[in-house]
């Protein structure tokens, strides 16, 4: 039986069945990673214990110290630029997990170095995004944290997407006061996805037997079948309904965007020159355009956008039109949100219809059944009873030509065989002529006295029969 590393369940309960702000290649990804991991098909290498060795900073300058925390913090730029790597796998704690090869960076470790950083006296930060999104939780509270404290501190925040920002990363990427992208940068992806795994067929493939014993109806996900119960699957949409709205609100709030224009968007993934028109990046630059040219310009500038930025919210204060916007949007999030309650008793009706609708389904097939059954009885009742309606008329028809012509006479089979297409009536008439021409024959005999002798007239029978027959037809 495969055995999950310390950590390793921590992390499955974290990408399993639980709503995910990461493109499905990566949740892909992870998920083969852990099961893989989980069957002993992925080796991993024991780390070794790192040992803690205590530098004698005494003997540093303060000026030595300082750089030394420097790099430790990623400040660069003489303690002016904090940077933040948002790169990998994004999860919500650090230490929680022991990613052996996998690349994770943590919400709650982003949020810490930009507070020392802040502490060291920077004046801007730099957001370096490479990833396809991560964890839902906490995402959007500690993305709105280093949001806050920049505000409170003056501290402009630039977003420069270096491959891709997807998903979870956008999310950080949309806090940034200014986006840049590289030429051949992709973003987008707000959206939710959830990855169910039922591993109910590869048990039985194997010849397992699952059984729970449980209280509570939602204590379990599953059917007595092994299929995913539709009250189970209910409240998962529920919950990526309630999250996708929360992702869409954030990333319109911090982009100045309409919700409806980024739920437009569908989860889409955009190039660089998409992302632009859609109004998730702000400038396309290569990366020495913007480290090298633009940000230098730009330092010297914000002090200038700061005070811009105030005078736009004093106009926008006064701009009747402007206002009356920001009121019919801050509407929308209730309406979605009533729209998602309406969603949630429409899903729970579908499913209770979707249980009736099995039910029914199996008592349809019982019934096709019963139905197919009693059809075969009654085609056999109804075969039995054509032979026996055909044998009690073969039997009437013979005892009459028996009692006209005589029980041994032997062209009696070749008779009953040649007129057996006849109907009723018809045969009666044949059969009462049998019956006449006996008679007066036998007569003829007595009165000749030729008694027992056969006649010219006994010879011909047989043809007179067909003769009968004939004028009958």
């Amino acid at each position: 039986m495969a055995k999950f590393k310390r950590g390793s369940l921590t992390l499955a309960r974290q990408v399993f069945n639980t709503p995910q702000l990461i493109i499905q290649d990566d949740l892909q990804a992870i998920a083969q990673y852990l099961v893989s991991r989980a069957n002993g098909e992925v080796e991993i290498t024991p780390k070794a214990q790192a040992v803690e060795v205590k530098e004698d900073l005494s003997t540093l300058s303060d000026q030595e110290q300082r750089e030394r925390r420097y790099r430790q913090l990623g400040i660069t730029n003489g303690g002016k630029r904090g940077n933040l790597e948002i790169t990998g796998t994004l999860v919500a704690k650090s230490g929680e997990i022991d990613a052996d090869c996998m690349e994770l960076t943590s919400y709650e470790k982003l949020f810490s170095t930009f507070q020392q950083q802040v502490n060291e006296g920077i004046e801007e930060l730099v957001l370096h995004v490479d990833s396809g999104g991560g964890s839902a939780f906490t995402c959007f509270e500690m993305a709105s944290e280093v949001k806050s404290l920049a505000n409170e501190k003056g501290i402009k925040i630039y977003a420069y997407i270096d491959g891709m920002s997807a998903s979870a990363a956008y999310a950080w990427t949309s806090i940034a006061d200014e986006i840049i992208a590289r030429p051949d940068a992709q973003a987008g992806s707000v959206g939710v996805v959830v990855q169910l795994i039922n591993n109910s067929k590869m048990l039985e493939n194997i010849g397992l037997t699952r059984t729970f014993v449980y209280n509570g109806d939602q204590k379990i996900p599953f059917l007595e079948s092994g299929e995913f119960s539709p009250k189970f699957l209910s409240n998962i949409q529920t919950k990526v309904d309630k999250t996708g709205l929360e992702f869409n609100s954030f990333v319109a709030k911090n982009r100045n965007m309409k919700v409806e224009d980024v739920i437009a968007t569908q989860a889409e993934v955009f190039d660089a020159e998409e992302a632009l028109k859609v109004g998730f990046v702000d400038k396309i630059m290569t990366k020495s355009e913007f480290f090298n040219e633009y940000l230098p310009k730009a330092k010297s500038n914000q002090s200038t956008y700061f005070l811009q930025s105030e005078e736009n919210m004093s106009k926008e204060k006064l701009d009747t039109p402007a206002v009356e916007e920001l009121q019919a949007n801050a509407d929308l999030p209730i309406q979605l949100s009533t729209a998602l309650e309406q969603n949630k008793e429409l899903t729970t009706q579908l499913a209770q219809v979707q249980e009736s609708l099995t039910a029914l389904e199996g008592e349809k097939s019982t019934l096709s059944s019963q139905l197919q059954e009693l059809t075969e009885k009654y085609e056999k009742l109804e075969q039995e009873k054509v032979q026996q309606e055909a044998q009690a008329k073969m039997q009437k028809r013979q005892a009459m030509l028996e009692e006209a012509l005589g029980k041994d006479n032997e062209k009696l089979q070749d008779i009953l065989t040649s007129t057996e297409a006849l109907s009723d009536d018809a045969f009666d008439i044949v059969a009462q002529g049998f019956g006449a021409s006996v008679e007066k024959q036998q007569a003829s005999l007595e009165e000749k006295g030729g008694e027992g002798k056969h006649t010219e007239t006994q010879l011909s029978f047989a043809d007179k029969v067909q003769a009968q027959m004939k004028k009958l037809k």
